[in-house]
């Protein structure tokens, strides 16, 4: 059974509270006093620096070397990185890949040839994920069609290793065999903030932020009602971050974003995109599409001679 706990700074006023009630009246004349003085000031610092419940429960979701270079990805990310295109499309596993000349690199994975080497670049492993997804098999697909790809359901993410440096668009291509209401989930997402910040697109829609049960926090961007996401409708929908504003998009084309909306986006830092659904969300994954400029850091951390060198 876990106790409830305070936050450091309600620990810090009761701790000091405590000291006044019932050692004030009895407090040591100077140079006791000042001794006191000091010794109650430096536990409260040190009650402050203790990390929060919060940032204990990223750090048991965040690798740990993902931890060790957040600070070192936000000085590396600012001159323009040059990509070794070889090594970096050698190292991931997508259908087809290419860096242009901006240094933005695009990544196509087309689940519909069930090539299972494309899912070394995601996370869950589809054996610990539960029947939440999982590649199709036989003759599934809708009454007309037989489909492949990978089926998802339920609740779940699926969420690509690479880290991107704040600049990243994702397309996703989708088949519903359900009908799902306005109230489900069904996002592509950027998690950023060592994981603790999670902001999505919701069907293309919406802009929303989410909370890691999946569930929505706050309002929507905007605030009118959903499309009803029929059966056997084929969507494409995605999201779009750029010079910190955050967009959602409806093939290709922005639908709703953060300009307006001071509140919704805090500082973006280095981050994972994906995907995430949640409630009556039952469909395949046809294909997904990435493109964006990959985090320094973390380029120079898992790939070697991935990084070139810093273009002046």
């Amino acid at each position: 059974m876990i106790k409830p706990t305070l936050k450091n700074s309600e620990q810090c006023e009761l701790f000091h509270l405590g000291f006044k009630n019932s050692l004030v009246a009895r407090m040591p004349s100077l140079p006791g006093r000042s001794l006191f003085f000091a010794t109650t000031l430096f536990l409260c610092a040190l009650a402050l620096s203790m990390p929060t419940q919060g940032d204990l429960f990223a750090q048991s979701v965040i690798p740990t070397s993902e931890r060790e270079d957040s600070a070192d990805s936000k000085e590396a990310a600012s001159p323009a990185p040059l990509f070794d295109e070889e090594v970096i499309l050698n190292y991931l596993n997508a259908t087809r890949g290419s860096i242009d000349d901006e240094g933005r690199v695009h990544l196509v994975y087309n689940f519909k040839t069930k090539e299972k080497t494309l899912l070394a670049d995601w996370s869950p492993k589809l054996s610990k994920a539960k029947k939440t997804i999982r590649w199709s098999r036989g003759y599934e697909g809708t009454w007309k069609t037989i489909e492949d790809g990978l089926i998802i359901a339920d609740k779940g993410t699926f969420v690509h290793r690479a880290r991107w440096d704040g600049d990243v668009e994702m397309s996703v291509n989708y088949l519903s065999v359900s009908i799902a209401g306005k109230r489900d989930l069904l996002a592509a997402v950027y998690a950023y903030d060592r994981g603790k910040r999670i902001i999505g697109s919701q069907v293309g829609e919406q802009c929303v932020r989410i909370r890691k049960n999946l569930s929505l926090l706050g309002r929507p961007i905007p605030e009118a009602p959903l499309s009803q996401i029929d059966c056997e409708k084929r969507i494409q929908f995605g999201m779009r971050l750029e010079d910190g504003v955050f967009s959602a998009t409806n093939y290709g084309r922005e639908t709703a974003s953060s300009r307006d909306n001071e509140r919704f986006l805090k500082k973006v830092t280095p981050g994972h995109v994906g995907l995430a659904w949640n409630g009556r969300i039952n469909g395949f994954i046809l294909s997904i599409t990435l493109k964006g400029r990959l985090d320094p850091a973390w380029v120079a951390k898992n790939i070697p001679g991935g990084l070139i060198e810093s273009a002046p």
